[in-house]
């Protein structure tokens, strides 16, 4: 199977590729991987190879189906719209599988974000999977299995992808944004943990340029005489989530970057060297690594969907007494 400048996952493409290669397509599969990991983007490759006419391996890129910019037998469903496919489209689903491919061997039918259906949606969407049509290939994208009902998940090949090395990720990225500065490329893919879609999105939509902003404006004020400067910072952070979640990633690899420095290194990862050598320079090494495992916890607390403003509080106030010395 060709998976194109679809780098990286060799664990999770091994397999696909083994089972596509031999002519056996699963009749559905669930792609689970975080936001810019690629999940859509594998659906569609696997799409193309399932409706390809050429010999040898799959997609062929030359044949007739191939070169169609849309064919008719591969449909794609949720995820564009941010809108969760309701119980009534799963079930408008389910009737236009059983009509026969137009000119595949296949029909395939790509649900993604899988995991903003209702319980109600996906068990809608259960009774289909228990029994599908014989020429119908479902494809399922999520951030998680664990979103998806587990009779859901017994009925699929589940497919796990995760980040892309630098090495392997630096061609596709300067090739898809030429524009942009090496350096800050290496950055962004060392923020957004080797995921190639959120960096790109991240570097064109100036998401990057606002968490550098950020990242150097809290690590000065988590220094500063006062706390008024980091809970002014974290005010700003209100309304936006995602954000603050990618300006605290940022901070772990200043905080980090400047625990490394404190004890003679040299290798800065982080999307802010000079503010990790400014933390070096005020900070002990006991400090910064308070500063490491406070940040770490906000991680955790963020991602069990605590209220934003509250945790920000919290941010603030923890962060604070990492630097000062006071933190348990």
């Amino acid at each position: 199977m060709r998976f194109g400048d679809f780098v990286g996952n060799e664990r999770a493409k091994r397999p696909l590729a083994a089972d596509i290669d031999a002519g056996r397509f699963p009749h559905a599969l669930l792609l689970e991987g975080e936001a810019g990991s690629g999940r859509k983007t594998l659906a569609k490759i696997i799409a193309r190879a399932a409706v390809c006419r050429g010999e040898g391996e799959r997609p062929c890129g030359a044949c007739d189906a191939c070169r169609k910019s849309e064919h008719p037998d591969v449909m794609l469903y949720g995820g564009e719209s941010g809108v969760p496919l309701s119980v009534d489209a799963v079930r408008a689903i389910r009737q236009q599988a059983y009509i026969l491919p137009n000119e595949a061997a296949y029909r395939v039918m790509i649900l993604a974000d899988a995991q903003t259906m209702s319980m109600q949606a996906q068990n809608a969407l259960l009774k289909i999977l228990e029994e599908p049509p014989r020429r119908v290939i479902f494809i399922l994208t999520c951030e998680n299995r664990t979103q998806m009902l587990e009779t859901i998940r017994s009925r699929c090949v589940c497919v796990s992808l995760g980040s892309v090395d630098w090495d392997e990720a630096e061609a596709v990225l300067r090739a898809r944004l030429p524009r942009a500065d090496a350096e800050e490329l290496r950055r962004a893919h060392n923020l957004f943990g080797g995921r190639i879609g959120r960096v790109m999105d991240a570097m064109q939509d100036g998401t990057f340029r606002r968490v550098l902003e950020l990242t150097s404006q809290f690590a000065e004020a988590v220094i500063a005489p006062t706390e008024l400067p980091l809970l002014r910072l974290t005010a700003t952070l209100e309304k936006n989530k995602e954000l603050t979640a990618v300006v605290l990633a940022s901070l772990l690899l200043v905080f980090r970057d400047a625990l490394t420095l404190a004890y003679g290194g040299e290798v800065c990862l982080s999307t802010a060297p000079d503010a990790a050598r400014a933390l070096a320079a005020r900070l002990s090494g006991r400090r910064l690594c308070a500063l490491v495992k406070e940040t770490q916890g906000l991680q955790v607390a963020l991602s069990r969907n605590m209220n934003n403003t509250l945790f920000l509080t919290r941010m603030s106030a923890c962060l604070r007494r990492a630097a000062d010395g006071t933190a348990r």
